[in-house]
């Protein structure tokens, strides 16, 4: 199996939440692996009605019946009891919590976050010309790429920033101060932090 310890931040609390989040995840992994309740059911050595109710969100299955599920779908504990993402995730142009940094017209909204022991971070920001955003140091060992969109701007650690424009991309230790300076109006950029 698996490693389960960094699902588990997404168990709901209430009791009728898992067994809801169960239901639906028996029924979508059961149907993945194209068996039928009653092919399902003997592979874990349950009865079809307790397979149904289960199913159906109201059952009460032990930690037993669901390691047993888990087996016969051959999926890890975790994908049995935690919520499961759609297969398409979508962030809309105007979601997402965005950073405005102050005394600078420097933006950035956090587009996707993942990762499980190295997080990835990307983010997409604008800016102005006539401001330079200073970044203060991230973590030891963080990675920095920028690639611009839109525009043209300055960026890198201090003293050793470059100049990019439109489908450039630069990468650098960002465990320093670094800058952002847009030299065109509406410049835009994504940024991808890479931690280790």
């Amino acid at each position: 199996m698996m490693d389960d310890s960094s699902s588990l931040q997404n168990i709901p609390e209430d009791a009728q939440g898992v067994v809801s989040i169960v239901g639906d995840n028996v029924r979508r992994l059961r149907e993945r692996a194209g068996l039928s309740l009653r092919e399902l059911a003997a592979r874990a050595t349950l009865s079809t009605s307790t397979l149904s109710n289960l199913e159906a969100g109201t059952g009460n299955p032990g930690v037993e019946t669901l390691v047993d599920i888990s087996r016969a779908l051959n999926v890890a504990f975790s994908e049995l009891v935690t919520h499961h993402e759609p297969d398409v995730q979508v962030q809309r142009a105007d979601e997402g919590v965005l950073a405005r940094a102050a005394g600078g017209p420097f933006t950035s909204r956090l587009l996707v976050a993942a990762g499980g022991r190295s997080l990835i971070e990307i983010y997409e920001a604008t800016m102005e010309p006539d401001a330079v955003y200073r970044a203060e140091p991230h973590l030891a060992g963080v990675s920095e790429s920028v690639i611009v969109v839109q525009g043209r701007m300055r960026t890198g650690p201090v003293g050793a920033d470059v100049e990019l424009g439109p489908g450039d991309r630069a990468t650098f230790a960002a465990d320093g101060v670094h800058t952002y300076q847009a030299l065109d109006p509406g410049t835009r950029a994504i940024i991808v932090l890479s931690y280790r």
